[in-house]
């Protein structure tokens, strides 16, 4: 009975050979290999059945028919052994691309957390600083009161325009129809001499004029004067406040919006925080008005030819309004002549 083929036995490795080898080539290693493990020569109990294995490998390849057929069950067994090596490498990539995925989404979720809890942490932080400063200041036996402010003076109420000649030649009535627009006008005096002109204004209430000094650089009715400013030179006291409180409310402003900055992906881009917007509509909004001023000639600078606030306070003595004004124009055009 002819030995069957065993396509799992590696004929060509057991008798040291290439797959390509030649007859006489495998003749002569067959002898060589069955001296080895021949029984009478090698004393392992396994001697026998290497050697009956030896001998079936060369009753198959000195066979020109059995080669043949073992050669294509040997090159199946080759290609199956390659591509299960193949597919074991592209599981083991797989593996290796699986892995690293869940390296970075462990290390994105970590740097997640330290993030939230960092701003957790900052955010505890200024809430403590907060109740650490609120405590500081509460003073149970003195209700908070608010900044006293000095008496307001005429001045308080006074802008000071001018504006060149050849372009425009504004009077009283002009000016006084103009600006009532924006804030309620008191009273005008004009003064000119060559090339320019100037005027001062006495407006009803402090809000009046600070409501047309906010607005020279937005209200294309102001665009027509070189110059708008304070009859004064600064600000008034309580203009100055108001100003501090509403640079207070920006600052408070700025930290919770840097607070909103630290929490990372907000998923709605809404800042976690709001405060109310403050603008010039809300400006004066708890702002008490003093009530209405009378005018007093003692409060009024001396008169000068070089100093137009005495002229346009004293217009402000309501007895004496016609005369002082028929006075100022008397003088302005002495000096221009």
């Amino acid at each position: 009975m002819a030995n069957p083929i065993d396509a799992d036995v590696d004929y060509y490795e057991l008798l040291e050979v290439n797959f390509s080898a030649t007859l006489k080539e495998i003749t002569k290693a067959y002898r060589v290999k069955s001296l080895k493990v021949h029984p009478d020569k090698n004393p392992s109990p396994d001697a026998a059945a290497i050697f009956h294995t030896v001998s079936q490998a060369y009753d198959v390849l000195k066979d020109r028919q059995k080669r043949a057929a073992y050669d294509q069950l040997y090159k199946a067994r080759l290609d199956r052994k390659k591509k299960q090596r193949e597919m074991d490498a592209k599981r083991r990539a797989a593996q290796e691309e699986l892995e690293r995925r869940e390296s970075v989404a462990k290390k994105a979720k970590t740097e997640q957390s330290q993030l939230e809890a960092e701003y957790e942490a900052e955010l505890a932080r200024l809430r403590a600083e907060g109740a650490k400063r609120r405590q500081e200041d509460w003073k149970p036996a003195e209700p908070a009161q608010e900044e006293d402010l000095p008496e307001p003076t005429d001045l308080d109420y006074a802008l000071m325009f001018k504006w060149k000649l050849k372009k425009h030649d504004f009077t009283e009535k002009d000016l006084e129809t103009l600006l009532n627009t924006i804030g309620k006008v008191d009273s005008v005096a004009i003064s000119r001499n060559k090339k320019r002109g100037k005027a001062m204004v006495i407006f009803k209430t402090v809000v009046d004029a600070h409501a047309v000094i906010t607005s020279k650089d937005s209200h294309s009715t102001l665009a027509q004067f070189d110059t708008i400013d304070w009859a004064s030179g600064k600000e008034p006291a309580i203009v100055e406040r108001l100003n501090r409180e509403a640079l207070k409310k920006k600052e408070a402003q700025a930290a919770t919006q840097f607070v909103n900055d630290l929490r990372p992906n907000t998923p709605t881009g809404k800042p976690l925080f709001s405060s109310g917007a403050t603008g010039q509509s809300s400006f004066f909004k708890n702002l008490r008005i003093p009530p209405q001023r009378t005018s007093s000639f003692r409060n009024a600078p001396n008169l000068s030819d070089k100093d137009f606030e005495a002229i346009t306070l004293m217009k402000l003595r309501q007895a004496e309004r016609e005369r002082l004004m028929e006075q100022v124009k008397a003088e302005d055009d002495n000096s221009n002549g």
